[in-house]
């Protein structure tokens, strides 16, 4: 797999605290900074899906079920 290289600014203050973190979780800045921009991608596509799911439900108005009746199908499950 080939692999590019990107490159950006950030003030020397917030570069130490990235790098104390990614220290304190084992992870080297270039994972630390793939992980959450990955993370935050899939979080706006997660988001995404959710609103045309709830788009589409309300405009074939379907009901909704409670907490209660769905563990209730749970356990015939």
């Amino acid at each position: 797999m080939s692999q590019s290289t990107i490159t950006f600014r950030i003030p020397d203050d917030e570069k130490e605290l990235v790098a104390e973190y990614a220290k304190a979780h084992n992870s080297s800045l270039t994972e630390l900074y793939r992980t959450a921009v990955l993370d935050k991608i899939e979080d706006e596509l997660d988001l995404k899906q959710l609103k045309e799911a709830m788009a589409l439900s309300k405009e074939k108005e379907e009901a909704g079920i409670s907490q209660s009746d769905m563990e209730k199908l749970l356990d015939e499950v």
